[in-house]
């Protein structure tokens, strides 16, 4: 008699406890892995979870940081920051006394324009904070520089919402700067940004200020065909000119990446219609801006004949197979309250990058990008780009972004991907001009309306960590500007605020909001000469701590058109 036959085993229960083991795991090595990572054999590794998450692994709840500003606490942050601003200044500045060389100078130096004028948030400071450095008077460029007679003791120069953090190995760049602003040489700054500096706001303030202070003229460099008016100077068209862009909504047309330092470029289509453009003074722009020596023309390969006209006076003729440069037209200088320089081309014009009123001494050269994440640098041909880019040579590299990705990114891991993207840009910039300094702006407050409340963005401090994570990875300094307005939660403050430092979108400044930028950031660069002028130390960036570059998260090929 044979043994009863067993039944077969059910196994349809093992890849079951397979994945309960495997997540088993992976949920412990999350748990267990700590914020700076492992160090392996001289690698980091690093477990990155989506923000979502972190309540999950957190010993304890942690709140959302929501603040309710009123527009009253704007008023009072600000004249904190006055207070302690105005402090220093008060106390070791000395200003010139005019000689007859120069006896139109005034005996006292004329006033800053009435911060009530231009009011915005300031982060809260403690009653034991020290007092800092005031932005210096408005003087003209043949005024010699206030000089600084107190001895180094220590104090702090400016609240630390304001400072600039800038790390160790970028200090010999800054001073190299600061040495060329010191003895008066030509300084030159090429200023990136999206649209909180359109029109030439945040940027126009600073021009100003550094012309005022170390002497200089001119505008900067402009786009041939500008997307708005801007302050610095007035530009107006005739004839079927049409602009083409790298970022926000590129055309489908444009077959090549060859947009030039400006990331843009302008056509003219017709050869039958002369196509001219009115350069002069903008009458909103103070009067260093209404002064340059010439105007340059840069262009590309030129394709057919035409002929270039100054005032309706011919002045030259590209001819065909004429390699992209320079030209430089004659009769075309500028002095406030002149006429605009009209300069028209009989023909087909090859591609322009840019128009340049060539002015003297401090050039502040503003690139806003509307739409841009400021990660489509890299995709430029990088010809035309580095040629351009050593032609103007500049000694500091402003990138001011973020804004743009902040109502995009969904989680932290697509935050820290951005920050990747980010810094290759960074180091982009440093290879090809390793001389100079470079400065990072972070993005603003942003607000969305969530029922009836405008509260910020779910990633705003997530993509803000990013941006200031790849400053201090590629080794650049960096400034934050949400710090600077008050923190997460400011915005609608601002937007409150009579009059408005904001608009109804919660996202953009207005025009006084932005010069309350500007005239921040011209202070945090102030105190940072002064502290180089004395010999005093830089202070280590805080709240960041160097990470050894191979812990940062994967950096995938990135798309700049939103």
């Amino acid at each position: 008699m044979s043994a009863p036959e067993s039944s077969p085993r059910d196994a349809r229960w093992r890849p079951l406890i397979a994945l309960l083991a495997v997540g088993g795991a992976s949920a412990l090595l999350v748990w267990a892995c700590p914020d700076e990572g492992w160090h392996l054999a001289g690698h980091t590794v690093r477990i990155e979870t989506p923000s979502a998450w972190n309540g999950w692994w957190a010993s304890e709840p942690q709140p959302t940081i929501i603040p309710r500003w009123k527009p009253e606490d704007v008023e009072a942050l600000l004249e904190r920051y006055e207070e302690q601003l105005s402090a220093i200044e008060a106390q070791d500045t000395v200003y010139p006394t005019p000689t007859v060389a120069d006896s139109s100078l005034p005996a006292t130096p004329p006033p800053l324009p009435d911060s009530s004028a231009s009011t915005s948030v300031a982060e809260p400071l403690t009653d034991g904070a020290a007092p800092s450095p005031s932005a210096p008077p408005a003087v003209v460029s043949a005024a010699p520089k206030p000089k600084i007679v107190a001895e180094p003791d220590g104090r702090d120069w400016i609240p630390g919402s304001l400072r600039i953090g800038i790390p160790p190995e970028e200090e010999a760049a800054f001073h190299r700067l600061f040495s060329q602003l010191d003895r008066g040489e030509p300084v030159h700054v090429l200023h990136y940004g999206d649209s909180q500096i359109e029109g030439d706001r945040i940027s126009g303030t600073m021009r100003q200020r550094w012309q005022e202070r170390w002497g200089g003229h001119g505008p900067g460099i402009q786009p041939p065909v500008p997307l708005v008016q801007s302050f610095s100077l007035r530009q107006a068209l005739s004839g079927p000119w049409k602009r083409h862009t790298r970022f926000g909504r590129r055309d489908s047309t444009d077959l090549d990446e060859n947009y030039g330092l400006l990331t843009s470029y302008a056509t003219a289509d017709s050869a039958s219609v002369p196509s001219c453009i009115d350069v002069g003074p903008e009458r909103r722009s103070p009067p260093s801006f209404a002064r340059w020596d010439r105007l340059d023309v840069w262009h590309d390969t030129v394709h057919t004949v035409c002929e270039v006209l100054v005032d309706g006076l011919p002045v030259d003729t590209l001819e065909p197979g004429t390699l992209p440069g320079v030209l430089t037209l004659p009769m075309s200088n500028m002095e406030p309250g002149g006429a605009p320089v009209r300069l028209c081309f009989s023909g087909r014009p090859p591609r322009l990058f840019a128009l340049h009123p060539v002015g003297q001494g401090t050039q502040w050269h503003s690139v806003a990008m509307r739409g841009s994440s400021g990660t489509l640098f890299r995709k430029l041909a990088r010809g035309p780009f580095s040629t351009q880019l050593k032609r103007v040579d500049p000694d500091l590299i402003v990138l001011q972004f973020g804004g743009n990705t902040v109502p995009y990114t969904r989680d932290s891991l697509a935050a820290a991907r951005y920050g990747g993207w980010f810094r290759r840009q960074i180091e982009l910039f440093q290879a090809l001009t390793p001389e100079a300094a470079i400065l990072v702006i972070g993005p603003s407050d942003m607000a969305e309306k969530t029922g009836s409340q405008w509260t910020p963005f779910p990633q705003l401090d997530a993509v803000r960590t990013a941006i200031r994570n790849a400053s201090l990875d590629a080794g650049v300094a960096h400034w934050d500007l949400l710090d600077a307005m008050g923190g997460l939660g400011s915005m609608p403050a601002w937007v409150a605020s009579e009059p408005p430092l904001a608009g109804p979108d919660h996202v953009h400044f207005t025009p006084r909001g932005a010069r309350q930028v500007g005239e921040w950031l011209d202070r945090a660069f102030w105190a940072e000469f002064r502290r180089w002028e004395q010999g005093g130390q830089t202070p280590a960036m805080t709240g960041m701590k160097r990470r050894p570059s191979s812990s940062i998260p994967l950096q995938l090929p990135s798309s700049d058109d939103r």
